[in-house]
């Protein structure tokens, strides 16, 4: 029999929902050059300081979009933080479905930081849309990118938030 040490480093902590907006009635649509939808996040609010691995978003299509939409973390200056992988949109249904970003590594939100998904081949007609609220909880909000500059929503985007 042989003698040896487990390093509990080595094993990733498992993840949990951590936050969830669930409400609907509103919408954001990823249609002629708005190219980021986001949650952001600022100091006050349960997620900061927390090491995010995973968000889920509620998505569908219009028309018939193409191409592929990415999920990031950036932080108040739109620089990536973490990858959190890629979506093929010509998969969306027209019905609002649940979709995954997802990246273990992990990162520890910070004040300003936004949970987003980014996708620059959206028109007037084919796009990605995603769920919303009709409110806001305090500390965060919904928010698109268009033509160079954001803007803030008086709601939050409905998703899941995952981690540790």
């Amino acid at each position: 029999m042989s003698n040896f040490l487990i390093n509990p480093y080595m094993f990733p902590v498992p993840a949990t929902e951590l936050w969830a907006v669930t409400g609907t009635g509103e919408n954001d649509g990823m249609g002629l050059n708005v190219t980021i939808l986001a949650q952001r996040f600022q100091t006050g609010q349960t997620l900061i300081g927390k090491t995010i691995t995973r968000f889920d978003v509620n998505l569908r299509k219009v028309g018939s979009p193409s191409g592929i939409m990415t999920g990031r973390i950036i932080n108040s200056s739109n620089v990536q933080q973490l990858n959190m992988g890629t979506l093929d949109v010509s998969t969306l249904t027209t019905s609002y479905v649940t979709k995954t970003f997802e990246n273990t590594d992990g990162y520890v939100l910070a004040d300003g930081d936004r949970l987003s998904i980014w996708y620059s081949d959206g028109d007037g007609s084919n796009y990605p849309d995603w769920s919303m609220n009709t409110t806001s909880e305090s500390n965060t909000n919904g928010s698109y990118y268009l033509s160079g500059s954001w803007t803030e929503r008086t709601r939050d985007s409905t998703m899941s938030v995952w981690g540790y």
